[in-house]
């Protein structure tokens, strides 16, 4: 009966050692993917800040190129446009929610005055 014990002990010990050499390979194998995610979260934040500063550098880009000082010279020499003189300028007055209804389109509408 003796060897029944023994044998059944080398069959335990290996398979606990089975098991932890299981185990510590599957540990090492996350750890290993870990490491790899990490670094490709790390280049993706790092393309992330460099499209951050792209798009900021490109928007200020698109508000100087949009200011009244360079569209100007361009509306007045492609488009043939200007600015308008004094009298070219019309000034519609709005009136009350009360009298618009019952002016209709023969209020002040279309001339030349100042409110």
């Amino acid at each position: 009966m003796a060897r029944k014990v023994a044998g059944s002990g080398r069959l335990r010990f290996a398979l606990v050692l089975l098991g932890f050499v299981v185990i510590a390979s599957g540990v090492i194998l996350r750890r290993t993917y870990g490491i790899a995610r990490a670094k490709e979260i790390a280049a993706l934040e790092a393309r992330r800040s460099g499209l951050i500063a792209e798009r900021l550098r490109l928007e200020g880009e698109i508000r100087m190129a949009s200011s009244r000082a360079k569209m100007q010279p361009i509306a007045e020499q492609r488009l043939q446009m200007h600015l308008p003189t004094e009298s070219q300028v019309v000034y519609l007055t709005r009136g009350t929610p009360a009298t618009q209804g019952t002016q209709g389109t023969q209020g002040t509408q279309g001339t030349n005055e100042k409110p």
